[in-house]
């Protein structure tokens, strides 16, 4: 048995590209899921033997449970010596870890990971009962949710307005079709939780001046067309 966390988006359970942790009985894991959703090991900690027998998995299916934690709240995995807390690392995260029940420290040379929206990390208990760092690995920046909404309309409004621009600087429509088919493509990805992969696609646009004729962002209606698109990458991208 083993607890599994990460950073879930709203349509998908783990976001593309974020670091998510994995806590066993048998190992303590750090994942990152490649942007094409694949699983990729970061780290890997071998957890020492349980004490006593361990006892027989059961073969009866039990019901899926959530459980809502707040800060410093903890949940136990019945069956085992597991433990999960919520912790405040800058940021509220989940430390999971084998916890000696009759002490409740950290059983010693065990392996215990911590999960954020900003990092994880994989630790090592030492003989006193002290973790220290075997991998650290921030997180890739997200948006959040609000400012996700908040972009999407202004993308939506950015697509709207670019056929005005086309038409203002007599750009061709093949250039047009691109350019808002990117758009397009940037807001679909940012729709599906895919925020990471979004950001690389705003380079060609901007690079190419939207498939307009030279010169057409440098001043006027145009100006302010990449003006508004640049803050709209400043906020998803950071």
């Amino acid at each position: 048995m083993s607890v599994e966390c990460g950073l879930w988006g709203r349509t998908t359970r783990i976001i593309p590209g974020t670091l998510s942790v994995r806590t066993g009985e048998d190992s303590a894991e750090v994942y990152q899921r490649t942007l094409e959703g694949d699983l990729s090991l970061r780290a890997h900690l071998l957890q020492p033997p349980p004490p006593g027998p361990s006892a027989p998995p059961s073969t009866v299916g039990e019901p899926s449970r959530t459980t809502t934690l707040f800060e410093v709240d903890t949940a136990k995995l019945p069956g085992t010596d597991l433990y999960c807390a919520v912790v405040r690392r800058d940021e509220l995260g989940a430390r999971c870890g084998r916890v000696d029940q009759a002490t409740g420290a950290f059983v010693a040379s065990s392996a215990l990971v911590t999960l954020t929206e900003d990092s994880a990390l994989a630790a090592r208990v030492n003989a006193k009962g002290i973790p220290s760092t075997v991998f650290y690995q921030p997180q890739p920046f997200l948006p959040s949710p609000h400012t996700v909404d908040v972009e999407l309309r202004a993308l939506a409004d950015a697509e709207h307005r670019l056929a005005a621009i086309r038409r203002a600087y007599h750009g061709t429509r093949s250039g047009y079709r691109r350019a808002r088919s990117a758009l397009r493509a940037i807001q679909d990805d940012e729709r599906h939780d895919r925020y990471i992969a979004a950001c690389p696609k705003f380079s060609p646009l901007l690079y190419n001046s939207f498939y307009l004729p030279r010169g057409s962002l440098s001043d006027g209606a145009g100006h302010w067309y990449l003006h508004s698109v640049r803050r709209i990458q400043a906020a998803l991208c950071g």
